[in-house]
């Protein structure tokens, strides 16, 4: 019996250690089991929370867009709907404030869609697919006002989902038309750039271009297809060689042109062309030449309206009486006919410039026009002139001048500054601007910008003073009808007629396609430059001068970033 018992003790003694081993692995099993499930419901949230980040983006994204849709698509003319299509701009203290109060002013903007302080132009998006709303974005929208009108606007915009409204991402837009400072030329004609002339920034004509040169930027062209003529070196036959323009290869003419008695010596069909043996013409691609990188080559393109920038010397005009009838006669800012033969304005590097009545000039005769196509009497030359007023300030918030004259112009640019040269109710009268001086700016890394814009045409006057032989003109110049260049003097002595160095820096707008230098037909300068470095200044298409003419008025993406949420 003893040893019965024993048995049967010893037996139940191995089965009470199972248990405890059971509770132990079960436990750890447990724990195992619930730090496994921990981490897959972590890893959801977490992915879900990526998720939502990742759509905070796109739902910032989608304000950004949606504003850039409502302001083009709002007939505002070119004031921007800085208020979003609300009737208040900003809240404080819960009370409304339109745009034009002081409560919605920082500094130089007006900020827009703000409640003390806080964005709250509030939008939902709602998913297409189920109609659902998914998220919000949320827009602060600022804006600088120059000469009563909004260049631009900077767009904040956060967005978020509607799980997790904690998640937010912010989005920094700036929308803004593209003005003309985008630009290094436009031309309204066809243009040929030779090898020796390097072009910078966009260039664009309205016609064809032969581009023997190298460009760093677009080169862009209206037409899809154009005939190259032997004024701008094509040719490929007797009928319309380069021998057009010397007897010595063999040519001759009576009382016209000059043909060729034979095949030409010199052919010349550039790449792009074919050259048709039934028209005798070399009919090219809409931009043509052995010049590159090709791939920055577009055509056909848009159109410039050299037309419609009587539109835009109407609203100077106005603009400029209302602004000057505003802060009375000590700031002038329109200058209607002089009576005389128009104005000579000085500029200072204290944003202040001086007025003169220019009462006389005198005539340069044998001077070649490109807008005649002949020589001409050139009346450039001031011969009297009375001050009608010196130190004269512009005002800070509308640095603009327009003169219904023909204006000389020469000095030192301090900040913005607008210069128009027109009378655009009066076809018969065309007014031309003459540099008569270096233009240059107090700071080239500043704020200070020029833009001369004339009905007629904006040229260096044969006696423009520089540095030596060397003229300097930074800015956009504007020819509305007539071209940006200088005339060619033939009469003069060699000192004057041909000058060493032209830089110019900024944009040219041009209806004829100008010119700084006349060659003879063995290619020495008869008059003019003989070095040309035209620049293009990237700042004016980031900050140009005030009212200057858009390429297109709808608003454009400027720039892009991602910024802290507020």
């Amino acid at each position: 019996m003893r040893i019965l018992f024993s048995a049967l003790g010893k037996r139940c003694q191995e089965k009470g250690i199972i248990i405890p081993l059971v509770l132990v692995f079960g436990a750890t099993f447990l724990l195992m089991l619930g730090g496994i499930l921990g981490f897959v419901l972590f890893q959801e949230r977490y992915s879900l929370r990526r998720v939502a980040w990742n759509q905070a983006l796109h739902l910032a994204e989608a304000g950004a867009n949606y504003y850039r849709w409502h302001i083009n698509h709002t007939p505002q003319g070119e004031n921007a709907d800085i208020q979003d299509g609300n009737d208040w701009c900003c809240k404080v203290g819960g009370v409304s404030y339109s745009a034009t109060s002081s409560q919605c002013q920082d500094g130089d903007f007006t900020v827009c869609g703000t409640c003390d302080g806080k964005p709250c132009y509030v939008h939902s998006y709602i998913d297409p697919e189920t109609n659902a709303t998914t998220g919000e974005f949320v827009l602060k929208i600022k804006a600088k006002k120059i000469c009563g009108k909004y260049l631009g606007v900077y767009v904040y915009s956060t967005g978020y989902t509607t799980k997790y409204p904690e998640i937010k991402r912010t989005v920094l837009v700036k929308y803004a038309s593209t003005p003309i400072a985008e630009y290094g030329s436009i031309i309204d004609e066809a243009v040929w750039r030779a090898t020796d002339e390097k072009t910078y920034g966009k260039f664009h004509t309205n016609h064809g271009i032969r581009m023997d040169a190298v460009n760093n930027s677009l080169v862009t062209s209206e037409v899809n297809q154009w005939v190259c003529t032997p004024s701008f070196s094509c040719c490929g036959d007797a009928w319309g060689c380069n021998c057009e323009w010397s007897e010595a290869l063999g040519c001759y003419r009576v009382g016209g042109p000059w043909w060729c008695s034979g095949v030409c010596s010199d052919l010349d069909v550039p790449e792009g062309c074919v050259w048709s043996t039934t028209t005798h013409q070399a009919e090219c691609n809409g931009i043509c030449g052995a010049g590159g990188p090709k791939d920055l080559w577009k055509y056909p393109a848009f159109h410039f309206n050299f037309a419609a920038l009587t539109n835009d010397l109407n609203g100077m005009k106005q603009l400029a009486e209302e602004s000057e009838t505003e802060r009375g006669q000590d700031e002038v800012q329109h200058l209607s006919p002089s009576g005389a033969e128009g104005y000579h304005i000085i500029l200072h590097s204290d944003r202040t410039y001086d007025i003169k009545r220019v009462n006389s000039v005198g005539g340069i005769p044998n001077a070649y026009d490109m807008q005649e196509k002949d020589w001409i009497t050139s009346e450039e030359i001031i011969i009297s002139e009375t001050t009608l007023k010196a130190n004269v300030p512009l005002p800070s918030d509308c640095g603009l001048i327009f003169v219904e004259d023909n204006l000389w112009i020469e000095g030192t640019v301090k900040g913005k500054i607008t210069i128009a040269a027109a009378v655009p109710d009066d076809d018969a009268k065309d007014p031309n601007i003459f540099i008569n001086n270096n233009l240059d700016y107090t700071t080239l890394e500043g704020p200070d910008s020029l833009a001369l814009i004339a009905e007629n045409n904006v040229l260096i006057t044969a006696y423009c003073a520089g540095a030596g032989n060397d003229i300097t003109a930074r800015g956009v110049f504007v020819a509305q009808k007539g071209y940006v260049g200088r005339r060619g003097y033939w009469g003069l002595p060699y000192n004057v007629r041909v000058r060493n160095r032209l830089l110019t820096y900024g944009t040219i707008v041009s209806e004829i396609r100008g010119e700084v230098t006349y060659i003879f037909t063995d290619g020495t300068i008869f008059s003019g430059f003989q070095h040309w470095d035209n620049y293009f200044d990237e700042r004016l298409a980031r900050d140009p001068p005030p009212l200057l003419p858009y390429v297109s008025p709808e608003l454009q993406t400027i720039s892009w970033e991602e910024i802290p949420p507020e």
